[in-house]
């Protein structure tokens, strides 16, 4: 797809002027004109904007004061910026890079100068966008796991630690699923690594689809997953737990050749706002966790504070009393 450009300028024969450079290299897909600074700021918020071509007039200092406002937005730093004058005004060029232009010259520079500098211009635009996108690549590969590409456990301690200090900003609840696929390590020793692999990315699609838009699922470790879910006290969290349990039965159907079902154990724990030490959360979820694995997996339960032991079930399902004895998680 070819660049878009636009051309600002607050005279007519300035816009005129800077429209027959803009055309001089064929190169753009679109010229958008602007004749002041509302308009220029409304055509930049839409995008594809790649380069500008603009004019200062000769006393008149704020003509270029808007330059200021392209280095606040991530979105708009890469534009590039090409400033013409007249010929005799160089304060108004050297105010121009001054101000974060990227070029400024006369309108008067042979075609052949200016066509090399706007391909030069676009060049740098395209290295600079192609650099910012691989480093957001490389941010996102260090907070994703890569095999099923929800969020790691390194961007899950962060997300707690932030969610616990909203939390107790607001008063308000959050809760922390932690989920374990049951008797995982039969599923790999039976059916080999690239299977359970299989397995564990197809649970993520369904915690990825099952989740609102305000919560976070990671995936914690192993065949662990964790989700975060703001706002949420324990009711509307044990509701969501059942949602899971329920898409996970619908998956398990595409492995039927299983000799047992494919489900999740859940443990449930929830901060009410005072919550000081977050990992004292995760734990209270893992106690949950292995209260629905020993009661008989494929269940949820959840941690009250007034008893380790006392967990209330909401889920009764239960694995087959002739599964395999080998399994243990």
């Amino acid at each position: 797809m070819k660049p878009q450009a636009l051309i600002f300028a607050h005279s007519t024969d300035h816009l005129d002027a800077l429209a027959a450079i803009s055309a001089c290299t064929g190169q753009f897909e679109s010229v958008l004109r602007c004749r002041n600074e509302q308009e220029l700021m409304a055509a930049l918020e839409g995008k594809g904007v790649d380069i500008i071509f603009c004019s200062a007039r000769r006393d008149h200092e704020n003509d270029l004061l808007w330059l200021k406002d392209l280095s606040k937005r991530d979105a708009w730093k890469d534009i590039q910026v090409m400033v013409f004058t007249e010929e005799y005004d160089v304060d108004n060029r050297v105010a121009a890079l001054e101000l974060g232009a990227d070029d400024a010259l006369s309108f008067r520079v042979a075609r052949r100068e200016i066509e090399a500098r706007i391909s030069t211009r676009l060049r740098a635009k395209t290295s600079l966008s192609n650099l910012r996108k691989a480093r957001a690549d490389l941010a996102r590969m260090a907070l994703t796991d890569s095999l099923t590409g929800l969020c790691n456990r390194a961007f899950f301690d962060v997300s707690l630690e932030s969610e616990a200090a909203r939390s107790a900003r607001t008063n308000t609840p959050f809760s922390l699923l932690l989920i374990d696929v049951d008797h995982f390590k039969w599923i790999n020793d039976t059916y080999g690594h690239q299977l359970g692999d299989t397995v564990l990315q197809a649970i993520a699609r369904v915690l990825r689809q099952t989740v609102r838009k305000s919560d976070m699922a990671f995936r914690y470790g192993g065949e662990e997953f964790a989700l975060v879910l703001p706002d949420t006290p324990i009711p509307s969290a044990r509701i969501l737990a059942e949602r899971v349990h329920s898409e996970i039965a619908e998956l398990a159907r595409g492995y039927s050749h299983f000799r047992q079902p494919l489900t999740v154990s859940v443990g449930i724990s929830c901060a009410s706002g005072d919550l000081r030490d977050p990992h004292l959360l995760i734990e209270q979820a893992d106690c949950a966790l292995y209260a629905a694995k020993r009661n008989g997996r494929n269940r949820t339960e959840i941690f009250h504070l007034d008893s380790r032991e006392d967990f209330s079930r909401s889920s009764e399902s239960k694995l087959p009393l002739d599964a395999p004895s080998r399994m243990t998680s």
